[in-house]
């Protein structure tokens, strides 16, 4: 069966740059009858990426479980640094909440019920975007609060480890990267990106951070945000935020993004009594949902619970 061919709308960044959104609105929806609407960020580190990167489970929802998918692209570091890409986040759900969008999906979906997601890194700016962590401190107002936060194998604090050791090689790749493969991209005065291709020669810049263990520098130099301000489990014991229901799911052996990222998010809306949902599949890696096979059902089932 061929992919379902989204309707692209453009959304308007602070700073007046045009960026696109894919949207998939299941032929079901009706004036009448409008469906939630679930907005996903893809991974890549915050350095590459697209909004077509989205997984075959994405790609069937609207029909098999009747919402509505919006996949958004975002200005990509360090070009754009985390504060740019946060008012990304929250100027792509205001444009879903829009009379613009409503227009352009013929005002079939209820932009009221919306679930924020993402996978990898875009599951940590579906936990940022979705309960406000990090806003402040980049001097941005939070977005609306959202129905529920549905995040997949996500970093969400740069103070593990793992963002600060070097591997030489990286522990997946055969070889290190030289430094020459990424000069195009680290420059952060290089022109400013928001889509990157998944076969491009950017594609290697995510396994190069990890190499040379950089990915807090390349998203807040210069920012004056310390790491502390992004990292989601210590901001939530401060029970400052309000969270929604939140859904995480995580392989054991992620060899990409440490289990433990999640482990410390989870533990953490345990300590608040906050209504979470997590799933740690054994043996798993980095992008599973990647496989045609996988359904994602456990998720869409939390999905249509909290925007019932």
């Amino acid at each position: 069966m061929a992919a379902p061919q989204p309707l692209e709308l453009v959304y308007k960044t602070v700073d007046g740059l045009d960026l696109t959104l894919d949207v998939f609105v299941p032929d079901s929806a009706t004036e009448t009858s409008k469906v939630p609407v679930f907005v996903w960020w893809h991974g890549g580190g915050l350095l590459q990426g697209t909004r077509k990167g989205i997984s075959p489970h994405h790609l069937s929802a609207p029909m098999k479980h009747n919402i509505c998918i919006v996949s958004a692209d975002y200005r990509l570091a360090p070009q754009t640094r985390l504060p740019g890409i946060l008012a990304d986040c929250k100027a792509a759900m205001d444009f879903v909440r829009s009379p613009a969008f409503a227009n352009a999906t013929g005002n079939r979906v209820d932009a009221s019920k919306m679930v924020v997601s993402g996978s990898s890194a875009g599951g940590w700016l579906s936990l940022l975007a979705g309960t406000g962590i990090g806003y402040a401190a980049c001097g941005l107002e939070p977005p609306v609060p959202v129905s529920g936060i549905a995040a997949l194998y996500p970093i969400s604090d740069l103070g593990d480890p793992f963002w600060s050791t070097k591997q030489r090689p990286v522990s997946y790749m055969p070889s290190v990267i030289p430094d020459e493969e990424v000069a195009p991209f680290i420059d952060p005065a290089a022109d400013k990106v928001a889509f990157s291709a998944l076969d491009s020669k950017r594609s290697i810049f995510y396994h190069y951070m990890v190499q040379e263990s950089i990915l807090e520098s390349l998203l807040l130099d210069d920012t004056g945000v310390p790491a502390s301000a992004v990292g989601v489990a210590p901001a939530l014991k401060t029970g400052k935020f309000m969270v929604p229901p939140v859904y995480i799911i995580h392989g054991d052996i992620d060899d990409k993004v440490p289990c433990q990222q999640a482990r410390d998010v989870v533990a953490a809306l345990k300590e608040i009594k906050a209504d979470v949902e997590y799933e740690e599949l054994p043996g798993v890696n980095h992008s599973f949902d990647k496989d045609p096979q996988c359904e994602m059902e456990n998720m869409y089932a939390f999905v249509a619970r909290v925007t019932k």
